[in-house]
């Protein structure tokens, strides 16, 4: 299979200030499952059907990072998150386009980061898919409070977004939904949760780095960073 890589200027970093951010990026109306996971073991990443790997000048500051689940155990914070949402109401099935969602994901773009967004957008970014995509609602009696996309995988899940209602941040809702994503990779017997990218420096995405043993690919080389000084 070939595949025709194009080297491309995507403007304005969106997790750093005053940097710009390159990748190397391919389209593909479908892409085997296989295929894709070697490439996000590589570091790709996929958005609508678009697949890309960071390739920022003078900056390796976004690390792919994946997380182990067999050996994944509940941090006491977490464990407090989980039980807090437990009168929520989850299920997945194959992405599709309801109204319902895509409601709550604009109204959570323009609350969250000030993005506003069309139907189109909504399309090209998570309801069109080159591979095997699954949406994860949260429902809290009738009403839905969170959505999440992932990817399914011969040997892992990706998370591609997750979207909420900003009303019920105190749930935590982004940790409270890297679990529930852990559980169903388990129930699944999936080896790997792929989290797409940490960045130190970027607080949003220090949570991530709370979920362990998770490994980070450094220099095309997926690390454990609690024994890499070992």
């Amino acid at each position: 299979m070939e595949l025709e890589i194009f080297e491309a200027n995507n403007g304005n970093c969106p997790y750093l200030d005053a940097r710009q951010w390159y990748s190397y990026t391919f389209k593909s109306e479908k892409l085997e499952p296989t295929v894709y996971e070697t490439l996000l073991a590589q570091g790709f990443r996929r958005s609508g059907k678009f697949f890309y790997k960071n390739n920022c000048p003078g900056c390796a500051e976004c690390v792919a990072i994946r997380l182990v689940v067999k050996d994944f155990a509940m941090s006491k914070s977490q464990r407090r998150t989980w039980n807090k949402n437990q009168d929520l109401t989850v299920s997945w099935h194959p992405v599709k386009f309801d109204h319902e969602s895509y409601d709550l994901y604009q109204r959570y773009s323009v609350q969250k980061h000030g993005t506003d967004t069309t139907e189109k957008n909504y399309w090209d970014f998570l309801v069109n898919s080159a591979v095997e995509t699954i949406m994860m609602r949260y429902y809290l009696g009738h009403k839905l409070i969170g959505v999440g996309w992932l990817d399914v995988l011969p040997r892992s899940l990706s998370s591609v977004y997750f979207a909420y209602d900003l009303e019920f941040s105190k749930r935590r809702l982004g940790v409270f939904s890297v679990l529930k994503e852990i559980e169903l990779a388990k129930e699944l017997k999936l080896s790997y949760l792929h989290l797409g990218f940490w960045v130190n420096d970027c607080k949003a995405m220090n949570y991530k780095f709370q979920f362990k043993p998770h490994e980070l690919l450094i220099n095309d080389i997926w690390i454990n960073p609690d024994f890499a000084g070992n």
